[in-house]
């Protein structure tokens, strides 16, 4: 190592006085260090309670899906860093937000800076927000973005193909101060008209908040400025709430199942069932006697309750072939009745014919 280099290296550390020492931060070791930050996020939940890393690993590893693994690690404060292996992971888990852990919401954010923990604001979160009761004239792109500019800053407009916001309401992404209450209307005033178009406001994949305050991270109960008033008085409540559209899809695709079964329901192709027990199929191979075995009873089923389960459904089956075969018989038997007695007054008149001859 030449001179310059070893002065240039003992620049980057300066010792102040007394024990303390102090590592100055230069650009080639920022340079590493955001490496490591270009594939994180770190996430706060807002619990009262802690949380345990395993607790949110073993949930976040279900609902995210990525390709490759996430490392996760706790910050203390229920403050915790997600390290990605692709980018293209990181990504989709940050516009498939927002996240919720036991209903409660986690805020995702890049780190800013150099990471320090201590200057990362858990402030903002992105959320699709539902515009109901908009003006016709207003559906429209430039319109709706302004409209969602009353609620924070707008990241998505939701159009069609043609570009416009025509729909049952308007649909838009905007990151909203957490810190501040929810928003439940805005107003539209129109320059001809003296009235106001109220717009109510809905929030998509929303989890717990406050329905006296509306601010997220606490519930009502907690509240500072609950005073005890039924659940119903209070000024926010459920109704806030809108389905998303990937819920809406898996919400119509159970309706649609449960009407094909109303409308069809021995469409479908089902294994015959006795007494809760699967009947297997003939099979032309010759199993063992174990496979036998195992095949004719079923599963938790002891021996006896598979006999006895045999010989009902046996006497079910003959049941009415013996009442069949009694009703076959029984014209028989009356003719033969019938056949005899008239054999018999036939022989009597016979002999009484005689007699007078």
């Amino acid at each position: 190592m030449d001179t310059n280099e070893l002065i240039r290296k003992c620049k980057a550390i300066s010792i102040r006085e007394g024990a303390e020492r102090k590592l100055t931060l230069r650009s080639e070791m920022e340079e590493k260090g955001g490496r490591i930050m270009a594939n994180s996020l770190i996430g706060k939940i807002l619990l009262s309670r802690s949380v345990h890393t395993e607790s949110i690993r073993s949930a976040l590893v279900q609902a995210w899906r990525t390709t490759k693994e996430v490392k996760i690690e706790s910050l203390g404060n229920n403050i915790f860093i997600f390290k990605f292996g692709l980018e293209v992971d990181k990504r989709k888990v940050l516009v498939g937000g927002p996240w919720h852990f036991d209903k409660a919401l986690i805020v995702l954010k890049e780190p800013s800076g150099i990471g320090n923990m201590r200057k990362q604001a858990f402030t903002h979160v992105a959320f699709w927000i539902q515009i109901h009761n908009v003006p016709l004239a207003c559906m429209e792109r430039g319109n709706v973005q302004k409209l969602g500019g009353l609620l924070g800053e707008v990241l998505e407009v939701e159009i069609d193909y043609e570009g416009e916001c025509i729909g049952l309401y308007a649909r838009v992404k905007v990151s909203i101060d957490i810190m501040k209450p929810l928003q439940k209307m805005v107003f539209l005033e129109l320059e001809d008209e003296d009235d106001e178009v109220e717009l109510p406001v809905l929030y998509e994949r929303l989890p717990d908040f406050c329905f006296c305050c509306g601010i997220i991270g606490h519930q009502f109960k907690d509240c500072s400025a609950y005073n005890g008033q039924p659940k119903e008085k209070l000024p926010y409540g459920v109704y806030m709430r809108a389905l998303s559209k990937a819920e809406k899809t898996k919400l119509n695709r159970g309706r649609d199942r449960w009407n094909k079964r109303a409308e069809h329901p021995f469409t479908e192709s089902r294994e015959v069932e006795f007494h809760g027990r699967n009947q297997p199929q003939q099979d032309d191979s010759n199993p063992s006697t174990n496979e036998l075995e195992t095949n004719q009873l079923g599963s938790g089923e002891t021996e006896d309750q598979a006999t006895r389960a045999d010989k009902h459904l046996m006497q079910m089956t003959l049941e009415p072939r013996k009442q069949q075969d009694t009703r076959q018989k029984q014209p028989s038997l009356m003719t033969a009745e019938n056949s005899a007695d008239s054999t018999e007054v036939y022989n009597r008149g016979g002999k009484e014919a005689g007699k007078e001859l």
